[in-house]
């Protein structure tokens, strides 16, 4: 367990220490290490998987499914996942998800040799649900472990540090990866191999871990595992930062699902623009992403983190009222790039904050619960932005409408933030166990 890091030591500590300095911790390098080159295999076979499910059907609506499909597990296992990552050890989960998914992507294009008795389209929705399950896996597993691989000031680098893992691949690798797909069809194996071997490496990699990463409880407990999921939603309504993050999480869920709904159908038909100009747009969305990161993983302290949560909502919404009023492709690259990188100012302060409140046994839980009400209000977002565009012929009411509401739940969250006086709570309500919440030192953009 890594030693816990008193707020008087990190005003004292001054700057970060680094991304090298996170690095140089051998058991978070091997597990970054993974992620990086996992990531660039997903980003190839994600486009495969795609391209492979619409040849097979032709179908619109095969494509609607196939992301349900890969939806539906996180909302309806992840609770119960998130109480067996808070009981065993959690670098064999990592390591047995990695092992899952390795085995389970080199089979999808494989399907339309399987059994008849089910379209070849039935066995890859099947397999890509597989698939999500063992993502519903390890992404709360990844994410309750990383504060027992390095020390507390240094978990905003290493948060940051994935995050400008993730957004630089995204950057790179789509249109490399769009190109090699192309190349490849109608046999997409060797995209869909590319990505089993990299989670053969990232399990590899894992295995070789050396920090004991088993929770710190009673494994023996006899609690129920209903018993067990409401301790964690206990934990989370009994703690005012927490409860707060959760109601605010949710509230941005419905505009981000209405905005993930539409905002190809929007660009496509609003703005007629082509699919080479959406991947401009989508990189440009990346470049500021992984730019925040970047500029986060400086940082040992984050100032009024509740605040440049609020903040980053407000941002948002202001960037999705200039997408809709866009003229320009330019105009459209730089609203997406101002979204870009408030994907990555909500994660970062959001991801290391739960890190820091939620005592290790429980963290799995919190972080899995979290998956289940965001995932879920979103697709209730997606869903209302789809009728919505139906009955008004048009996606930008809508777009507008998520715009509005990304301002209005933000503003009610800053005046919330100042009511309660939260940020005077930060201290008061971590556990007495765990790593103490730095008072942090990042100025929120304007």
């Amino acid at each position: 367990m890594t030693e816990a890091v008193t707020s008087q030591g990190l005003e004292d500590s001054g700057e970060s220490k680094g991304l090298r300095s996170v690095l140089t911790h051998r058991d978070f390098s091997l597990l970054w290490s993974g992620q990086l080159v996992s990531n660039i295999g997903t980003a190839i076979a994600t486009l495969a998987l795609m391209f492979y499910a619409f040849d097979l059907t032709q179908s619109p609506m095969a494509m609607a499914i196939l992301a349900m499909a890969q939806t539906i597990p996180v909302v309806a296992f992840a609770g119960p996942i998130g109480v067996y990552i808070d009981r065993w050890n959690r670098k064999t989960i990592m390591v047995a998800s990695d092992i899952t998914r390795a085995t389970v992507i080199i089979l999808i294009p494989l399907t339309e040799y399987f059994p008849t008795f089910f379209p070849a389209i039935y066995w890859v929705y099947l397999l890509t649900f597989v698939y999500a399950t063992a993502n519903a896996w390890f992404f709360p597993a990844r994410s309750a472990a990383i504060p027992n691989l390095v020390e507390g000031d240094e978990l905003v680098v290493a948060n940051s540090l994935s995050q400008m893992t993730f957004q630089v691949v995204q950057l790179v690798v789509p249109p490399v990866g769009g190109i090699l797909v192309a190349l490849l069809a109608p046999n997409y194996l060797p995209a869909f191999a590319i990505n089993s071997a990299s989670f053969v490496f990232s399990a590899l990699a894992l295995s070789m871990i050396a920090t004991d990463l088993v929770p710190d409880h009673d494994l023996q407990s006899k609690e129920s595992l209903m018993m067990q999921i409401k301790e964690g939603a206990k934990f989370v309504i009994g703690n005012s930062i927490l409860s707060f993050l959760f109601v605010f999480a949710m509230l941005l869920a419905v505009s981000s699902g209405i905005l993930n709904a539409l905002f190809i159908p929007y660009l496509e038909g609003e703005l007629a623009l082509g699919a080479t100009q959406i991947g401009l747009v989508l990189s440009a969305g990346a470049a500021s992403g992984a730019a925040a990161a970047l500029y986060f993983s400086r940082k040992t302290k984050i100032n009024k983190p509740l605040y440049l949560i609020a903040g980053a909502g407000i941002l948002a919404g202001v960037a999705v009222f200039f997408m809709v009023l866009a003229f320009d492709l330019v105009t459209v690259m730089l609203s997406w790039a101002m979204i870009g990188s408030v994907d990555v100012i909500l994660d970062i302060p959001l991801t290391v904050l739960l890190q820091q409140l939620v005592r290790d046994e429980l963290r799995g839980r919190v972080f899995a619960l979290l998956n289940v009400v965001f995932t879920a209000v979103q697709v209730v977002g997606m869903g209302i932005g789809g009728v919505w565009a139906e009955a008004a012929a048009s996606t930008g009411p809508p777009m507008i409408g998520a715009a509005f509401a990304l301002v209005l739940v933000s503003v009610l969250g800053f005046f919330a933030v100042a009511k309660l006086n939260l940020h005077s709570k930060l201290e008061s309500e971590q556990p007495e166990e765990e790593i103490e919440l730095p008072e942090i030192a990042v100025e929120v953009p304007v």
